[in-house]
Formats: C-alpha cells, structure tokens, sequence
C-alpha cells in the first residue's frame, strides 16, 4: 500500500526545500510521485521539482481544501492507480489548513489504495509570531495537526527562534521538532523521530465543508525582458500598506542577464540565476486591489 506523506507551511516557510531534501536523502530506491498545490496559477514548486525528473501531479489555481477538495481526491486516486509509486509526497498551498488535508486523505476512496503515513509542517522560525498573530487560523492549524515540525531559518540560536519553538510547542506540545540548518539533522531523523511523549487520542475526523481562503493572488505574464533595476524598485513597493498584505511573490523571470528565479517573502527577496522556463511572476496575501499590483509591475 502507498505511504502518503503530508508536507505543511505557510508561504514561504521551506516546504519546497523540505521536499528536495527528504528525496534526495530518505526516499533512496523507492518509487515516489509528488502532488503539488499552488495557489496561484503558476505552479513555480513543481517545476522545480519536475527538473529533478519526478513524477509530479499538478492542482492549480486554487487551494485543495477550498476550490479544489473534489479534484485533490480524485487526482490523488487517479495517480496512486496510474503510477502504483510506493510513496507520494503531498505538498498543499502555503494557506490550506492541514486538518483539511488530512481530512481528504482518509477518503473511503483511498481507503484500499494509501495510507496516511506521517504530517510534517516547516516553521518559518524568523516569522512565527508575525503569521500566528495576522492569520491565527491557518498557521496555528498546520502547526497543532502535524506529527513533527521542522524549523526553518533557525540557523542560529537566536530569542527569535527560541520564541518560535515555544509558540509552536504550546500549540503542539507532542510533536517531534528539529531546528537549526538543513544539515544539522538528517532525512531519516525527520521520517523516523524518536516520540517525546504517549500522544493524545486522536478525534474522529468529522467531514465538514471547508472555510473559504482570506487570500488573493495575482498572476502576472510578460512578454519581454525584465529590467532587474526597476523590478528591484516595484519589489520595495510590495511592503506599501495601501496595497494590503502581500505575503509571498515568486516567478521565473526573463532578463537581460538570463533567466532569474525570483522569491519574495515577508519583505525579503532573493533572485539566483536559473535553467527553468517561462516568464511569470505571482503575488500572494490579502489585497483587493488586483489591479493596482499588475500596474505596479507594469513598468519593468
């Protein structure tokens, strides 16, 4: 029977990075598919991942616990019988709610197919308070349903992510946890963690009709070279409060200099050189203005 393996976090957090390191290390020999969920249209993980040469099954355009709950099992079921892998790493959109998603998995359609295995949700340890402060609901729903917690950007021991570790062991006092860099703990520690403590009876999984997502995205496409300098400029605008909260924008860009991957999070961005294809950018968070954001971008 195929093992699923839930992958949870806000946006931006490392899932992606999580995913990357989990296949290279802890899936050595097995046959193993990955079902990617973007929340917005361009599905930016998943080419990243499918340049790796895995077998990667797409949902876009809106989160599998809202939009997409109908088609997240029935693509799961149709991939489990296509593929037959021996594990499938699910990865939901930063803003779905892992109880959602687990709710999803114990379908009667998967009953004979898959098993539930293991949740693991990455904590953005340099934002923690920040997400759990501004949207409550979901981030501290991704962190009281997993199994174990991964810490990410805790590189240091700094009272920012010792706040973070006490935050989340409040709110999940019997999850596994690792902190500290990607390399000061293995794949298998994540996939076998050693158990803090007898962990409570889980509640019967009570089917109900999820809540409809707080957060917009914007897809922009372009048709001509990025200037860098002006995109570096429209970047530092994205903090402007009048636009609302932009969470998380991520792309790949065309420049004059090549092909970018561009990753915005909470204010702080990031562009490395890069062989995927296309030339998109997507903006995520809590904004009405979408047009506002597409004219900001206009210029570059």
């Amino acid at each position: 029977m195929t093992e699923l393996y839930l992958i949870s976090g806000f946006l931006g957090a490392g899932k992606t990075t999580l995913l990357q390191k989990l296949l290279r290390e802890g899936f050595a020999g097995q046959k193993v598919a990955l079902v990617e969920n973007d929340f917005g249209a361009v599905s930016l993980d998943a080419k990243l991942l499918k340049s790796g040469g895995y077998t990667v099954q797409e949902l876009r355009a809106g989160c599998i616990c809202c939009t997409l709950n109908g088609n997240f099992v029935s693509a799961l079921v149709s991939l489990l019988r296509r593929v037959q892998p021996d594990v499938v790493l699910i990865e939901p959109s930063g803003v779905a709610k892992l109880s959602d998603i687990e709710t999803l998995c114990h379908d009667h359609r998967l009953a004979a197919l898959a098993v539930l295995k293991q949740k693991i949700t990455v904590v953005d340890a340099a934002n923690c308070a920040s997400y759990c402060e501004n949207f409550g609901a979901f981030f501290e729903d991704q962190v009281r349903c997993a199994d174990t917690l991964v810490f990410s950007h805790s590189d240091t021991d700094t009272p920012q992510t010792e706040a973070a570790r006490r935050l989340a062991q409040k709110l999940n006092p019997h999850a596994a946890c690792f902190a500290g860099g990607w390399d000061t703990f293995s794949a298998q520690d994540i996939l076998q963690p050693a158990p803090l403590a007898p962990a409570p009876r889980r509640p019967i999984l009570v089917r109900r009709t999820p809540e409809a997502s707080p957060f917009s995205t914007v897809t922009i496409s372009f048709d001509h070279a990025i200037d860098l300098k002006r995109l570096a400029a429209q970047l530092a605008k994205l903090q402007d409060p009048a636009l609302g909260t932009i969470l998380r924008a991520k792309g790949v860009l065309q420049s004059e200099k090549g092909a970018v991957l561009l990753q915005f999070v909470c204010g702080k961005w990031s562009l490395a050189q890069t062989a995927l294809e296309g030339n998109e950018l997507c903006v995520i968070g809590k904004f009405s203005k979408e047009q506002t954001i597409r004219d900001l971008f206009a210029a570059v």
